[in-house]
């Protein structure tokens, strides 16, 4: 082997390494900071052998994982091209998943809060409805007719538009208190949703109140205006259709958060302060750990999840009333 290709070796190595050393750097920094906001200060200290190897296990494990992606994807690359999933797919918990469990109980009310937030209504079954009223309205400017009522499809349609009411993208700064990451990170993931659905929306309201209306009001008058209307209203439809898979993409964030906020089956919680946390419809089963302290009010307010063997659902909030449990 020559020189070069020696040292070549060695610098795609190198590069492989540091790439690695990053990443495992974040994770430990996600972790501290995951432990800090879970308890509420330093953690404590423990033996330094203890945490050397917990630290190694888990560089294995993400090296382990990383490694199985890598090989699935090379073996896999025909199959993947035949059968490619939608980007909108994440996995249960999204991105959120690898956050401590006690983070995403302690802050499961506020998370919560902007999973509604970002879904105030059904947001597919008003684009579906919108969708309906303007290809009802193409369907007639085909056949090269227009009603007197057909300028009331601009009217039906900005009601049906109106419904939708998303945030605005914020400006995110870097938190300064402890476990307001978490936060940020579940709004950055649901606004990378929301984004591109606000853009098409935006795009559908501009077609229909600044040309569409302004067409069907001339043609009304002059029939040469019913193609330049029957062009704009299939550019409406367009944009409402791209809309209304973007709106399936943001669902599925937006479920994605409420199952984080929600799912701690087989979770260890055994070190959460449970103090003014909302409990009320979190799922756990009989390998969760709680606190000792809670557990038997926990039990006690919780109810089996229907058609899940083996899973709870919390009813009502322990602390302040309980209901049999059947386990």
């Amino acid at each position: 082997m020559s020189g070069d290709a020696i040292r070549n070796g060695v610098g795609a190595h190198a590069g492989t390494l540091e790439a690695l050393l990053a990443s495992t750097y974040r994770d430990v920094g996600t972790a501290v900071r995951d432990r800090l906001a879970a308890q509420g200060g330093v953690p404590e200290l423990r033996d330094p052998d203890a945490a050397l190897a917990r630290m190694l296990w888990s560089a294995h494990q993400t090296i382990g994982t990383a490694v199985a992606e890598r090989l699935t994807r090379e073996t896999g690359q025909d199959d993947d091209e035949q059968h490619r999933p939608s980007a909108a797919r994440f996995p249960p918990h999204g991105p959120l998943a690898g956050r401590l469990a006690s983070v995403r109980l302690k802050y499961r009310r506020e998370a919560l809060h902007l999973a509604h937030v970002y879904w105030p209504s059904d947001l597919i079954t008003v684009i579906r409805a919108a969708l309906s009223t303007v290809e009802s309205l193409t369907q007639l400017l085909e056949a090269g007719e227009l009603l007197p009522e057909a300028s009331s499809f601009t009217t039906t349609l900005q009601q049906q538009l109106a419904q939708i009411a998303l945030p605005a993208p914020q400006d995110h700064r870097r938190p300064d208190q402890t476990g307001a990451d978490y936060l940020t990170e579940v709004e950055l993931f649901l606004e990378s949703q929301s984004v591109p659905l606000q853009h098409d929306l935006q795009s559908a309201q501009h077609l229909l109140g600044g040309e569409l209306a302004a067409l069907l009001d001339a043609a009304a008058f002059e029939t040469d205006f019913l193609l330049g209307a029957d062009t704009v209203a299939q550019d409406l439809v367009d944009d409402l259709e791209q809309a209304h898979g973007k709106a399936q993409a943001l669902r599925i964030a937006v479920t994605a958060v409420e199952r984080a906020s929600s799912d701690f089956v087989g979770e260890d919680l055994s070190q959460a302060n449970l103090q003014h946390v909302l409990l009320k419809g979190v799922r756990w089963d009989a390998a969760t750990l709680w606190p000792e302290e809670w557990e038997g009010l926990i039990r006690r307010a919780s109810t089996p999840a229907s058609g899940e063997e083996g899973v709870l659902i919390i009813a009502t909030e322990p602390h302040r009333s309980a209901v049999a449990a059947d386990v």
